[in-house]
């Protein structure tokens, strides 16, 4: 089986690499960003705070 192709049309555009992001879009990246880092902060709190129980409960059973 033989192919041939006879045409091919491609459109390329360019774009200043500055200005890719519209502020509004900058914005919801950022906020975005920040309530993961936030929600991060918070499970780590707890993990800390769970291991700190954890360890005052294991200092309490040795002085019993």
């Amino acid at each position: 089986m033989d192919v041939r192709i006879n045409r091919v049309d491609s459109q390329v555009q360019t774009v200043d690499s500055q200005s890719m992001l519209d502020p509004r879009v900058m914005r919801q990246i950022v906020k975005a960003c920040m309530k993961a880092i936030q929600e991060e902060q918070a499970r780590q709190k707890r993990l800390k705070d769970d291991r700190d129980l954890t360890n005052s409960v294991q200092s309490q059973d040795d002085y019993i």
